[in-house]
């Protein structure tokens, strides 16, 4: 009996053990949220087809940066996905009117709000918790985790000896690299970070570039070294 107990005891425990993001990240979002209102609200209120165009296409950069990164704050992640669909512009190739971008920039705008609301409130939530958190989510630990992302794909690559394999993994770092990039060049303290990552993704070209293998194992390599460049240099960013 007292081992029934303990089993629901240690899962009455377990259930109080989260996740959460750092003040830090939370804030800095705040501070990207507010700067997409007030850039969409601009677009809106002097509607021009090319200026809507281009401010949906730079809003776009924003919520993909804050979508990618995995946010515990739900209704935060869930505004930036949203606003990163309204922004992005394959979504509306074929309506370039003033009309249908207007429609968009405010949609957009409206998440922004949701997102900027959102994270507010995950703020106010935060402090009132205990301090029973065993997982942060930090600027750090998203570029680490970025890192051994890629590290683990392209291991994996040239363990395989597969052309087609190795290119599957390599689309996929690039893709990582891209978004650690984005990242790197909204934060401060954090030109190490970018570097690398503008570095990897050129040895991930050069990889998918060659035609021959010991080729696309140095680049790789490369490609491996840089990532480990990310991980080096996470703690500096802001």
């Amino acid at each position: 009996m007292k081992y029934i107990i303990l089993f629901f005891f240690t899962l009455s425990s377990l259930s109080k053990v989260t996740a959460n993001d750092s003040p830090e990240v939370l804030e800095w979002v705040q501070k990207i949220s507010m700067s997409l209102e007030s850039r969409l609200n601009d677009a809106v209120t002097y509607p021009d087809a090319a200026n809507l165009l281009i401010k949906l296409m730079e809003c776009y950069e924003d919520f993909d940066a804050i979508a990618m990164m995995g946010l515990y704050c739900h209704d935060a992640r869930i505004a930036a996905e949203q606003g990163r669909n309204q922004c992005n512009w394959i979504n509306f190739i074929k309506e370039k009117d003033v009309s249908s971008l207007t429609v968009r920039a405010q949609e957009a705008r409206l998440q922004a709000y949701k997102m900027r609301d959102a994270v507010t409130n995950c703020l106010m939530n935060r402090k009132e918790e205990q301090p029973l958190s065993t997982k942060t989510l930090t600027f750090a630990s998203m570029i680490t985790s970025n890192a051994d992302a890629i590290e683990h794909d392209l291991s994996d690559g040239l363990a395989s000896n597969d052309f087609h394999i190795m290119a599957q993994k390599i689309e996929h770092a690039e893709r990582v690299f891209h978004d650690t990039e984005v990242l790197a060049q909204k934060l401060s303290n954090c030109t190490p970070v970018l570097s690398a990552s503008r570095d990897g993704l050129l040895a991930c070209a050069d990889a998918l570039a060659s035609k021959e293998w010991p080729q696309v194992q140095v680049f790789a390599q490369k490609a491996i070294d840089h990532a480990m460049l990310l991980k080096k240099n996470a703690m500096t960013c802001r």
